[in-house]
């Protein structure tokens, strides 16, 4: 049964499992290793779980043995909420910064973070599963019910052709820095509802003439700058966040 004034937990996972009363899991050795030897939980100790799907769910925890513990949910405390239909496509960028990236992108509330091949794009390879552990963390930290999707390095023709025609592209080129014009919070204004919306942020040597091009040739593409400063990347990335969550997103 769902209760809104659950007790609160000491502790908050993402699980694949499916989340039921009384249906008891294991969490990963990681994860138990967490429970048990960081936060040292012991029997009785509430954990907030989810995977998702199925809503928040208040647990008990039950040790086994000294290091191992298991999972009870005893009831919902949340409904299950999907998060806005916010893309964030962008050029990766070297090893910790790309880190921050994921990390972020999951806290501002993006349902799809996807790395794409620039012409300028300095990263040949992109480790998905630690992207992946990034958005994972970042969602258990922030209370979000959902993980963002990550999707695998492409060429960024393959993202934009993903948009579709119903997805506006939200493309923050360098180019237009200092463009009163092209000012992110006024044209995002402008545009009025968004409902689909993919935010484009290029490599460190900025996108080349031929995809500026290529992007422009999209009816849905809404180019903006983010200021007077030509920004990082990973700082453009969560500015751009910023600015369409809090004109158009679920800041508003």
């Amino acid at each position: 049964m769902w209760q809104m004034n659950a007790p609160v937990s000491k502790a908050r996972l993402y699980v694949d499992d499916d989340l039921t009363e009384g249906h008891a899991i294991h969490p990963t050795k990681e994860q138990q290793h967490y429970l048990v030897n960081v936060m040292r939980l012991g029997d009785g100790d509430a954990v907030s779980l989810f995977n998702g799907r199925d809503g928040e769910w208040q647990a008990v925890l039950a040790r086994e043995g000294r290091r191992g513990c298991a999972l009870t949910p005893q009831q919902m405390t949340r409904q299950q909420q999907a998060s806005p239909d916010l893309w964030l496509v962008f050029a990766p960028v070297k090893k910790a910064r790309l880190d921050f990236i994921a990390q972020k992108a999951s806290e501002m509330g993006c349902s799809r973070i996807w790395p794409v091949r620039t012409d300028h794009c300095q990263v040949s390879r992109v480790n998905d599963d630690r992207m992946l552990a990034n958005a994972i963390e970042a969602a258990e930290q922030t209370e979000r019910l959902d993980i963002a999707e990550i999707m695998p390095f492409a060429l960024l023709d393959e993202a934009l052709q993903a948009c579709g025609d119903d997805r506006t592209i939200i493309f923050c080129d360098e180019a237009s820095a200092g463009d009163a014009a092209a000012n992110a919070i006024t044209r995002l204004a402008e545009a009025g509802s968004i409902d689909r919306a993919a935010i484009l942020i290029g490599p460190e040597g900025g996108f080349s003439n031929a995809e500026r091009r290529q992007i422009d040739r999209f009816q849905n593409s809404l180019k903006l700058s983010l200021g007077p400063r030509i920004l990082r990347a990973d700082t453009a990335a969560i500015a751009a966040l910023t600015c369409f969550q809090s004109v158009c997103g679920d800041w508003a």
